[in-house]
C-alpha cells in the first residue's frame, strides 16, 4: 500500500472498528472543526500575525516572552527577557517551551521567523482544536460507535470545552487534544498483551505535554493514579500490582524526573516556593462543574428562581454540561452501581473495553474530588498537605476538572448508543398508558431510540454554541512587527537611544511569580515595558513569571525599595552601564515617593504623554544610602536630644510608643539586631502586643527574616477589645502591603492601626493560616503618628525602627 491508502490503513487500524469509514470520517471532521473554527475565529485565521487577542494580561505576558525566547535568548533553556540580571528558566515564562524552543531552532538553522511568532502561536492553537476533535473522534470509533455519530459527539465535547476559555490567555492550557489523547492511548495499553509499548508512547506523550504547560503532568497523574488503584483493586494478584506500577512509572515518573533533571541541569534554583499560595483557594467548585456558565439561561432562570448561586473565580468555572450532569445523578440514584448492562457482555468489543470504560469512570470521579479539594481542603484535615509533596506547585486545583469533563462525556455518549441500540418495551403497559398495535410498538421503540441518539447530541450542540457565542475573542493590531515600533502612541522608541542601556526597570516596580509576595503590574506600564524590550532588546527587571526562586525574589525587592543599605544586586550587575526607568505619567506622583532612591540621582532622558524616560547610573544607589545614613547620624546628633527610654532618643516632648527588641530570646537561629530574636510557626497565632491603649492612630512595625519559604506571605491581626461593650473589632491585614525595605536578607513590614475608644485593649499577633514551617522576627516598634524616635549603634542610624547602615569609610 502507498501513500493515502497507507494512511487510511494506519488510522482505520488506530480506531480498530471493522466498520464505518473512519478515515474518511476524520477527514470530514476536521473540515467541518475548520469551518467552525472559521466561523469563530475568521479574524484571527486570516491575519494571525497582524493581531494579538487582548482579552488578558497573562496573555500578552506569554505572547512577549515567546517573542524575546526566539528573538533575543542564546539558550534554549534559558529565558533573559525579565527578572534581569538573573532571567528564569523557560519552564517558568509560560512560554509553551517546547514550541518556542522550536521556533529558536528553526530561526537559527533554517530562516528566521522571530518577526512571525505571533501567527504560529495562533496558528499552532488553531490547528490544537483541530487536532483535538480528530483524537475525540479516533477514541469514539475505537468504542465501535459509528463514524457520523461519533463526529457529531467529538465537535460538541471539543467545542464546549472549558480549556477553550483559555485561548486568550494561558495559550499552553488551550490545548484540548492532550487528554483525549491519554484516554485514546490507555485504550490501546487495554487492548494489548504486551504494554510496554504503549507505557512508553503515554510517557513521551505527557513529557512533550507538560513542555506546553506543566498542568498537563499533574492532571495526567493524578488520573492515571486513581486509573491504576481501579485497576489493582478489581485485580489484585502480585502479577497485576507489579505490572501496573511498573508501567505508571514509566507513563508519570520517568517523564516527570526527565524534566526535574532537565531543569535542574540547565537552571538550578535549590529556594523556589514550596507551598505557593492558592492549592487550597483555586480549587474546582460542584457549581462551577455541574451548573452553568452564568450567560447560560438556565443559570438565570435556577439563580432568579430556585436558589440565589454564588459567585465563582474563574479558576473554579468548568461547566461539564447539562449530559453530565444527568449522568451523575443517574450514577448516584441507580440502585445497582453497574455500569455496563448484563446482555451487553455478550458483545465482544465489551468484554475488551470493559475494565477501560469502569477505570476511566472510577479515575474521573476520584480526579473531581482531588480538584475540589477533597478532604485536603476541609477544616481540619489541612495537615494533609504536609505529605502533597510536588503536587503542591499545582496550586490551580480547579484545571483538574478537566480530566472528569473528557472521560464523562465520552463515556455519556458511549453509554447512550449501546442503550439507544437495545431498547426493549415491556410486554404489558399500565393501564393508563396507550394499547399500541405491534406496528405501534415498533414504531415507538424507534422513535425512542432515536430520541435518546439524537437529543444529547441537540443538547451539548446547542451549550457549545452558547459557550463560543459569548467567548468572542478581542483583537488588537500585533505590537511585535517591527513597524509597530513607528506607532505615534510609542515615540519614545524612535526618540530614546536604548543600546546603552542595561536593562529597563519599570516604576512603579512589578513582581509577580514567586508565589510568596505580588507586587501587581500596572498593565499599560507593563505593556509600554515589554514593547520597549521587544523592540530594543533591552531586558526588563519587572518580573511577571512562575515560581521564582526566593533569594533572587529578595534581591530584586531590595534594589526596588528604598536603600538602608548598598544592594546585594549593585554587586551582581555585569557593569555601571545606567538602567532606563520607565515611569507612567499618570502615577508620577506616587513613584516620586516610593522611590527616591532613584529618582534622586537619575537624569532626565525623555518625558511624553505616555511614558517617562530617566537614566540612572547604578553606583547612584550606593552613594544615596550612604548620604542617608549620614544625614541620619547627623540629625540625631544635632536634635534628638530627648531621651525616651530603652535606648531611644526623640526631637519631641510628646511620644507614646512600645519597643520589643527580643533579646532576651537567644535560641533562634537567626536574628537581626541584639542579642536574640523571636521565632515561631507560621500557623500558629504569635502574640506581639497586648495591652490598653489611648484613642489614637500607630503605626505597627517589625522586623522578619524573608529569605526563607513563606515568610512574605505573613498576616497581622489587630483585635481591638472596647470597655463600652460594643462589639469588638478584628482587622487582617497583609504585611506585604507594608513592605518599607531589605537589609541582610531582613524586610521591614509597617502598617498603620488605630485604637478606636478610650481604654480599649488591642492585640496585635501574626498568623498564616494553612502556612507550614518556622519564620523569624525581630524589633518590634508601635508609636503613635506623632511620635518620632532615634538610636544610633556602631553599624546603624535609626529612624522609626528603619536600620540605615553607616557607611564603611566614615565612622561615627
Amino acid at each position: 500500500m502507498k501513500g493515502v491508502e497507507q494512511i487510511e490503513h494506519s488510522l482505520h487500524n488506530l480506531a480498530s472498528p471493522k466498520r464505518g469509514h473512519t478515515f474518511w470520517g476524520l477527514i470530514g471532521v476536521w473540515i467541518l472543526a475548520l469551518f467552525l473554527l472559521w466561523c469563530q475565529f475568521s479574524a484571527l485565521i486570516q491575519a494571525p500575525n497582524n493581531v494579538m487577542i487582548a482579552n488578558s494580561s497573562d496573555g500578552f505576558k506569554n505572547y512577549m516572552t515567546t517573542i524575546w525566547h526566539v528573538k533575543y535568548d542564546s539558550s534554549y533553556v534559558h529565558y533573559e527577557g525579565m527578572d534581569y540580571p538573573y532571567g528564569e528558566h523557560v519552564l517558568f515564562t509560560d512560554n509553551q517551551p517546547i514550541l518556542s524552543a522550536a521556533m529558536q531552532w528553526w530561526s537559527r538553522k533554517m530562516f528566521d521567523v522571530s518577526d512571525r511568532v505571533v501567527g504560529i502561536i495562533h496558528l499552532f492553537l488553531i490547528l490544537s482544536v483541530v487536532f483535538g476533535v480528530g483524537v475525540l473522534y479516533l477514541l469514539l470509533r475505537k468504542l465501535h460507535l459509528p463514524v457520523w455519530y461519533a463526529s457529531m459527539a467529538a465537535l460538541g465535547i471539543a467545542f464546549l470545552s472549558p480549556q477553550l476559555s483559555r485561548i486568550d490567555g494561558h495559550f499552553g492550557l488551550a490545548h484540548i487534544w492532550v487528554f483525549p489523547l491519554v484516554l485514546l492511548l490507555l485504550c490501546r495499553y487495554e487492548e494489548r498483551k504486551s504494554r510496554r509499548y504503549q507505557s512508553l508512547m503515554m510517557g513521551l506523550l505527557i513529557w512533550f505535554a507538560a513542555q506546553l504547560h506543566f498542568y498537563y503532568l499533574g492532571v495526567a497523574a493524578v488520573f492515571l493514579g486513581f486509573y491504576t488503584l481501579f485497576q489493582i483493586l478489581i485485580d489484585g494478584s502480585w502479577r497485576s500490582i507489579w505490572t501496573r506500577f511498573s508501567h505508571i512509572s514509566v507513563m508519570v515518573l520517568l517523564p516527570f524526573a526527565a524534566l526535574n533533571v532537565w531543569l535542574h541541569w540547565s537552571d538550578y534554583s535549590a529556594d523556589r516556593p514550596s507551598a505557593p499560595y492558592g492549592f487550597t483557594e483555586y480549587i474546582g467548585r460542584w457549581e462551577g462543574v455541574f451548573l452553568p456558565y452564568d450567560y447560560f439561561p438556565l443559570y438565570q432562570w435556577i439563580s432568579q428562581h430556585i436558589v440565589k448561586i454564588r459567585g465563582l473565580d474563574f479558576e473554579a468555572q468548568s461547566y461539564a454540561g447539562f449530559l453530565v450532569f444527568g449522568f451523575t445523578l443517574w450514577l448516584l440514584f441507580k440502585r445497582r452501581f453497574k455500569l455496563f448492562e448484563p446482555e451487553w457482555e455478550q458483545a465482544a468489543y465489551h468484554r475488551v473495553h470493559k475494565n477501560y470504560l469502569r477505570g476511566i469512570c472510577f479515575a474521573g470521579f476520584a480526579t473531581l474530588l482531588f480538584a475540589f479539594g477533597f478532604p485536603f481542603a476541609f477544616k481540619e484535615m489541612e495537615w494533609m498537605l504536609d505529605y502533597m509533596g510536588p503536587m503542591r506547585q499545582f496550586r490551580g486545583l480547579g484545571r483538574f476538572t478537566w480530566a472528569f469533563y473528557y472521560s464523562a462525556n465520552v463515556l455519556i455518549f458511549y453509554i447512550l448508543w449501546n442503550k439507544s441500540q437495545r431498547i426493549k418495551l415491556p410486554e404489558k403497559f399500565p393501564a393508563w398508558f396507550p394499547d399500541f398495535s405491534a406496528l405501534g410498538r415498533t414504531r415507538l421503540a424507534y422513535t425512542l431510540k432515536w430520541s435518546l441518539i439524537l437529543l444529547p447530541l441537540a443538547i451539548i450542540s446547542s451549550e457549545a454554541y452558547l459557550f463560543q457565542k459569548n467567548n468572542t475573542l478581542t483583537l488588537v493590531p500585533s505590537l511585535a512587527p517591527a513597524i509597530a515600533a513607528k506607532n505615534p502612541n510609542y515615540t519614545w522608541l524612535q526618540k530614546v537611544d536604548f543600546a546603552r542601556f542595561q536593562a529597563l526597570m519599570p516604576l512603579p516596580y512589578y513582581h509577580l511569580g514567586s508565589e510568596n509576595i505580588w507586587l501587581e503590574p500596572y498593565f499599560p506600564l507593563f505593556q509600554k515595558v515589554q514593547n520597549t524590550a521587544i523592540h530594543t532588546g533591552v531586558p526588563d527587571m519587572g518580573v511577571n513569571l512562575s515560581r521564582t526562586a526566593i533569594s533572587r525574589t529578595v534581591k530584586s525587592l531590595q534594589f526596588s525599595l528604598p536603600a538602608c543599605e548598598p544592594p546585594v544586586m549593585l554587586s551582581e550587575l555585569p557593569d555601571n552601564r545606567p538602567i532606563a526607568l520607565l515611569i507612567e505619567p499618570t502615577l508620577e506622583k506616587e513613584v516620586t515617593e516610593k522611590y527616591p532612591h532613584l529618582l534622586e540621582k537619575a537624569t532626565p532622558v525623555y518625558r511624553g504623554k505616555n511614558l517617562i524616560v530617566l537614566s540612572l547610573i547604578p553606583d547612584s544607589v550606593r552613594t544615596w544610602s550612604r548620604q542617608q545614613a549620614l544625614e541620619r547620624a547627623a540629625y540625631v546628633n544635632r536634635y534628638a536630644r530627648i531621651d525616651a527610654g530603652n535606648g531611644w532618643l526623640s526631637d519631641k516632648p510628646d511620644f507614646w510608643y512600645k519597643s520589643m527588641s527580643f533579646d532576651s530570646l537567644t535560641d533562634a537561629a537567626y536574628r537581626f539586631q541584639g542579642t536574640g530574636a523571636g521565632t515561631a510557626l507560621l500557623e500558629d497565632k504569635t502574640y506581639l502586643f497586648q495591652q490598653k491603649m489611648p484613642k489614637d492612630t500607630y503605626f505597627f512595625s517589625i522586623w522578619l527574616k524573608i529569605d526563607t519559604d513563606m515568610a512574605l506571605t505573613q498576616e497581622a491581626y489587630f483585635t481591638e477589645t472596647r470597655a463600652s461593650g460594643m462589639a469588638n473589632s478584628t482587622q487582617k491585614v497583609a504585611l506585604r502591603t507594608g513592605l518599607k525595605t531589605i537589609v541582610q536578607g531582613w524586610a521591614l513590614f509597617e502598617l498603620p492601626f488605630e485604637v478606636t475608644e478610650v481604654n480599649a485593649e488591642m492585640a496585635i499577633y501574626l498568623q498564616k493560616k494553612g502556612g507550614n514551617g518556622p519564620f523569624w522576627y525581630d524589633e518590634c516598634l508601635i508609636r503613635s503618628q506623632k511620635t518620632q524616635l532615634y538610636r544610633q549603634t556602631d553599624q546603624f542610624v535609626v529612624h522609626n525602627n528603619v536600620w540605615y547602615k553607616k557607611p564603611d569609610y566614615r565612622p561615627f
